[in-house]
């Protein structure tokens, strides 16, 4: 059999397999999107699990400096009760009003990393709600992956055989060049020869549309076991059934 129809032949299961194969593309791009949009959402909640403790780490740190100033005011009033002189009392009573004072603004600070931790905590749980539902729908995309797979396999595991069988048919160089096509243009490795004009000896690439000279066409038409490509697209060229007629006719 000519090189050409030996190609021809490659292309058709070629395009077959890509068309089974784009059933479960499709569904493994979407479950692909779904675990994106899980990782997106869990490295949120991350970054809010951080912040609420970096926020409790610091109202833990308040705590204890009110603890400290506590326990340093209540040691001041024993001093006040002791002191013998106006004067060191006026002193042990200023610094009293001093950490007071003190106390107030850390106790500031106190609510607003409670009103932090607060909204945290808020945030966290709308995040929880948002995974659980993107879970369910996560879930949902993973069943229909595993339902189509199980429903082209076997179908999937024949063609991949006949394609395997038909390209042992083809030399290595034009079976790489065949595939890197392929590849380039999803399963669309060859272009039929467009007739434009019979008489003028018109033709184009039926993909690109892409004029070919009237040489081209004779070679691809006289020399089947010849490669030769689309200038426009680079496809492989062939002859479709209304170009051999018109060369005939």
């Amino acid at each position: 059999m000519p090189l050409i129809e030996d190609l021809l032949s490659l292309y058709s299961v070629e395009r077959q397999v890509r068309s089974l194969r784009s059933r479960v593309d499709t569904a493994e791009t979407y479950v692909r999107l779904q675990q994106r949009e899980m990782e997106s959402l869990q490295s949120r909640r991350d970054e809010l699990e951080t912040r609420k403790r970096q926020h409790q780490a610091h109202n833990h740190n308040l705590e204890t400096e009110v603890t400290g100033i506590d326990e340093r005011i209540e040691k001041l009033r024993e001093e006040l009760n002791a002191a013998s002189t106006s004067r060191q009392y006026n002193a042990v009573l200023s610094e009293v009003n001093n950490l007071k004072d003190k106390r107030a603004a850390v106790e500031e600070q106190m609510l607003v990393e409670m009103n932090a931790i607060e909204t945290t905590e808020a945030d966290v749980a709308a995040i929880d709600e948002q995974i659980a539902e993107r879970s369910t729908v996560l879930e949902s995309a993973q069943t229909e992956l595993s339902n189509r797979e199980a429903e082209i396999a076997d179908s999937l595991a024949t063609l991949e055989q006949e394609r395997a069988t038909k390209a042992a048919l083809i030399p290595d160089g034009t079976n790489q060049l065949f595939d890197e096509l392929a590849d380039d243009f999803d399963g669309e490795a060859m272009a039929s020869i467009e007739v434009i004009d019979k008489r003028r000896r018109e033709y184009s690439c039926e993909v690109c549309n892409v004029h070919l000279p009237f040489d081209v066409v004779s070679r691809v038409m006289g020399r089947p076991d010849e490669i030769m490509q689309c200038q426009g697209c680079l496809r492989i060229l062939y002859a479709g059934e209304g170009c051999r007629e018109a060369l005939v006719k």
